[in-house]
């Protein structure tokens, strides 16, 4: 053959992903919702066909491309160190020797446990890739207020979200009125990771009517919502702790006299 037509040949195959090692992306991100209570082991799989059974077989595990876990057939997985207490190291996913402790199996999830899992299984003459992401939401402490103040015709509304994650997008309703200002900030990152965030909008009012604002927190990939009310007149979608206390401290003083 030709020596030029075997360059040209060569070249279109690594083009193409002809010599390439088999690779497999799952789109579909795993959701973890963290709970107070005890989870059940979120387990990422990894899908492989080996035609090489007889000679060395390893998987590997990796978490935004640091090894998280190792398992050589033959011998019991070793979770690496640092995260020997994220991962169930005795999880059995199949009764195959070839797959007996090739899945992943996370436990006691953090935020931290958010980000892009890759698994490599090799042999001495295969190599098989997967990917996948994984997301966890976590909206267990959150705090949300929906504030109005009204000047004139215009009704400014804010809304106000902290300790969530992930990143959240704040939307601000107002089902009677038409929006005319707003003004998005971009959420800020605590120490500990979670986010905080505020929107601030702007209705026209022309009359007395009651207005109903709604305030709707969404995160990426997630079908649930955290959502605020608030009614023009009402004062805001939350009671001020510290004034509702003066209040009743009050009340009690002046009933003992106490107050002149």
């Amino acid at each position: 053959m030709d020596p030029l037509l075997i360059v040209i040949l060569t070249i279109g195959l690594f083009q193409r992903g002809g010599l390439c090692l088999p690779a497999k992306d799952d789109s579909q991100t795993q959701l973890i919702v963290l709970q107070n209570e005890d989870m059940e082991p979120t387990v990422l799989d990894c899908d492989y066909n080996i035609k090489d059974t007889d000679s060395f077989l390893t998987v590997k595990w990796f978490r935004n491309d640091k090894t998280i876990y190792q398992w050589i057939r033959g011998t019991h997985p070793a979770p690496i160190p640092e995260f020997k207490n994220d991962i169930d190291s005795s999880y059995e996913s199949s009764t195959d020797p070839n797959k007996q402790y090739s899945s992943l199996a996370l436990i006691n999830p953090t935020i931290h446990t958010t980000g892009d899992y890759k698994c490599v299984v090799q042999t001495r003459s295969e190599t098989f890739t997967s990917h996948q992401k994984v997301q966890v939401i976590d909206v267990r402490n959150y705090t949300l207020y929906l504030n109005q103040n009204k000047i004139q015709n215009e009704t400014q509304l804010e809304c106000v979200v902290s300790n969530v994650f992930p990143k959240p997008t704040i939307t601000i309703i107002s089902e009677d009125d038409d929006v005319v200002k707003k003004e998005p900030r971009a959420p800020e990152e605590n120490e500990e990771g979670y986010f905080n965030a505020t929107t601030v909008v702007a209705v026209y009012d022309t009359d007395d009517d009651v207005d109903s604002y709604q305030c709707v927190v969404s995160f990426e990939g997630y079908s649930k919502n955290l959502t605020a009310f608030a009614t023009s007149g009402s004062g805001g979608g939350h009671i001020d702790f510290r004034m509702w206390l003066f209040c009743v401290m009050y009340f009690f003083l002046s009933k003992l006299k106490v107050l002149i």
